[in-house]
């Protein structure tokens, strides 16, 4: 499986409530998917202007299929599975970060967002490079500069089905079919 994108470059320490404000944690309509989808997608990086860890361009110009590389301590705080699904809601396809919190890294791969955790990976990237993940070949490519990168998933090998099949709920109907 392969993810193709645009990068947007996040400085180091990016927490869940720089992501998902708690202020909203109670809102949105839960009955619904597609309104709860809209809620999260629009509250999701409200603080990000007072921050200087994320592009101040990502909100207005991020498109569906771009991936976030980031510095170290992706995700770091609370465990909010909205953290996640704003970016993907946002259109994020993937997260590749010299570190990343392991309840976001999980929430993430829950919803079919693939996390990675690569030491390192922020030093060959800027905003406006075009990357390709291979999650089967445990190989990212900036295809602007030509440089690779190889990672190594500690996980099982359905993880990537589970990416495949759109997350962790479509992939458990899916087997049930």
């Amino acid at each position: 499986m392969k993810i193709s994108g645009r990068v947007w470059k996040f400085g180091k320490d990016v927490d869940t409530d720089e992501l998902f404000s708690g202020r909203y944690i109670m809102g949105g309509d839960e009955t619904s998917e597609s309104n709860y989808q809209q809620f999260i997608g629009e509250s999701g990086l409200s603080d990000v202007a007072e921050r200087d860890n994320v592009p101040s361009n990502f909100l207005t110009d991020v498109q569906p299929g771009d991936v976030i590389v980031a510095e170290e301590n992706f995700g770091i705080g609370s465990s909010r599975q909205q953290a996640a699904e704003t970016l993907k809601f946002k259109g994020v396809r993937a997260i590749v970060a010299d570190s990343i919190h392991r309840i976001y890294f999980r929430n993430s791969w829950n919803l079919g967002c693939p996390a990675i955790d690569l030491p390192g990976i922020s030093q060959g990237f800027n905003t406006g490079d075009n990357i390709e993940i291979d999650l089967r070949e445990s190989l990212v490519t900036n295809l602007t500069t030509g440089k690779e990168f190889r990672f190594h998933l500690i996980m099982p090998s359905w993880f990537i089905d589970m990416v495949e099949a759109g997350g962790l709920i479509p992939y458990h109907k899916a087997l049930k079919s």
